[in-house]
């Protein structure tokens, strides 16, 4: 009877105690991120007239539940603009060719984030002057690294000003911690519990307790945005009126982002609000369009068309495998010609009677014959392309628009070896520029914005070497870190 009772408690022990502590942090942890989310705002009644001091970019945060939004560095450009720090002309009815102008106004009075966006206008203008459409980036890991910083000093205003909390305060991760830490003690008592009962290693039961205990108090610790506060929720309210009085003005979201000159900072609101329907898709501080990039290299600003090599195994290859490609497609073209066809050739006579023997010959063998011409055709086409690529490669001299990883080796523990970059060269003078592929073992050499000479072959797009003449300048956001 003892027994069978003993049985019977082995199974609570080792699976329940686990499974009903693990189940208790996650009901906890679950109701403490319901009740840590931000409030809905009932908005104010609509009014003309800015109903606060706050900067376009907090705006954003309370009133889109402070949750940061592109909109926020766009706003935040609109609003520089409106005081002047910069000037928005628009030469054509076209608002994608608006430019932005540094005006020489010394912005002394910047927070963090006006100063981030200023700077990168200024990193970008060329004699005072950059198109607005080119401030976008051409470094992935840039731009994620811009567009965190930004979002951390916007919050971090919020917060000083008391409009903004983290969902989970300090005193509400360590209480999340100390009951991950109890909850992790459950599951190692049941594993010890085993470990005892089947003379496991007891080593298993610590490391069961370690990994639960990183497990619980890392997804404790995670950032899961901002909440508001009272002082938040009430000029979330009064900003939410002026969105409605915007609203009713039915050419508002129509407004180029020039039109700051006559509503002022009106536009910049508008846009942290959400409303410049016209406006906010042309300034743009993400990822640029890799087929249509600015460049000032040369004579002041253009934007070039890029072509990337396709899906042609020749792209990026050395000519070693296009040369053996070229061999076995040969080899096996010549079996299927003379050993398939080698019959059917001897027995056609010379007469043109003889020729009508090709009527005499099967569908399947007649196409494994034309398959056959056809690589024949293609290792020869192969080997003389290799061999011009092989004797006469190029140079292009240029600045370096476009530096980014194309090909991986495939990997099943993560993203795998990088085996080639795309590289975009301008020359100051092409309006449709070449991808070259150049390959990991020399993609350090050069960087964007780096003029450099790189010896290329041509058919296959690869690049041999790459020489700098002049290195591009370190990016201010760069200098600060």
């Amino acid at each position: 009877m003892i027994l069978a009772a003993t049985r019977l408690s082995d199974p609570v022990i080792e699976i329940g105690l686990p499974v009903a502590s693990l189940a208790c942090w996650a009901v906890v942890y679950g109701i403490t991120r319901l009740a840590s989310r931000p409030a809905a705002v009932t908005p104010a009644p609509a009014a003309v007239g800015f109903p606060g001091q706050e900067p376009p970019a907090v705006v954003n945060l309370l009133t889109n539940r402070w949750r940061h939004t592109v909109d926020a560095a766009e706003s935040t450009l609109l609003d520089l603009a409106a005081r002047r720090y910069l000037q928005l002309r628009q030469a054509d009815p076209d608002p994608r060719n608006t430019t932005v102008h540094l005006t020489g106004h010394a912005p002394d009075d910047l927070n963090p984030y006006e100063r981030q966006v200023y700077d990168r206008v200024a990193e970008r203008a060329v004699d005072g002057v950059v198109p607005l459409t080119a401030l976008s980036f051409s470094d992935a890991d840039r731009s994620a690294a811009w567009s965190k910083r930004l979002r951390r000093a916007v919050v971090a205003d919020a917060q000083r000003l008391g409009l903004s909390r983290r969902r989970f305060s300090r005193p509400l991760v360590i209480l999340q911690s100390v009951l991950g830490a109890v909850a992790a003690g459950g599951v190692a008592a049941g594993s010890w519990h085993y470990v005892n009962r089947s003379g496991g290693d007891r080593f298993g039961a610590v490391a069961a307790f370690l990994v639960t205990v990183m497990v619980l108090v890392g997804l404790a610790r995670q950032d899961l945005g901002e909440r508001d506060t009272p002082a938040g929720r009430a000029a979330a309210a009064r900003w939410l009126g002026l969105r409605a009085w915007l609203v009713g003005h039915e050419a508002f979201g129509d407004l180029p982002p020039a039109a700051v000159a006559v509503w002022d900072r009106y536009l910049a609101y508008g846009s942290a609000l959400g409303l410049t329907r016209t406006a906010s898709p042309v300034i743009s501080f993400g990822m640029a369009d890799p087929r249509r990039l600015w460049s000032s290299y040369g004579d002041g600003w253009r934007q070039v068309n890029v072509s990337y090599p396709g899906g042609l195994p020749r792209y990026g290859r050395a000519l070693g495998w296009v040369i053996f490609w070229a061999l076995l497609a040969g080899l096996l073209g010549w079996t299927f010609v003379g050993v398939v066809g080698g019959s059917f050739l001897a027995s056609v006579r010379p007469s043109s009677a003889g020729w009508t023997r090709l009527t005499d010959l099967g569908p399947v063998t007649l196409g494994v014959v034309l398959v056959g011409f056809g690589l024949l055709a293609l290792a020869g086409y192969l080997l003389v392309r290799a061999l011009v690529d092989l004797v006469a490669p190029t140079t292009v001299d240029g600045e370096v628009l476009w530096h980014q990883v194309w090909q991986r080796q495939a990997s099943d523990d993560g993203p795998g070896r990088i085996i080639n970059h795309h590289l975009v060269v301008d020359d100051g003078h092409s309006e449709r520029l070449r991808a070259w592929v150049l390959p990991a073992r020399i993609a350090a050499e050069c960087r964007l914005g780096d003029v450099v000479t790189a010896q290329v072959r041509p058919w296959t797009r690869r690049v041999l070497a790459v020489t700098v003449q002049r290195a591009a300048p370190e990016p201010a956001d760069a200098r600060g870190r």
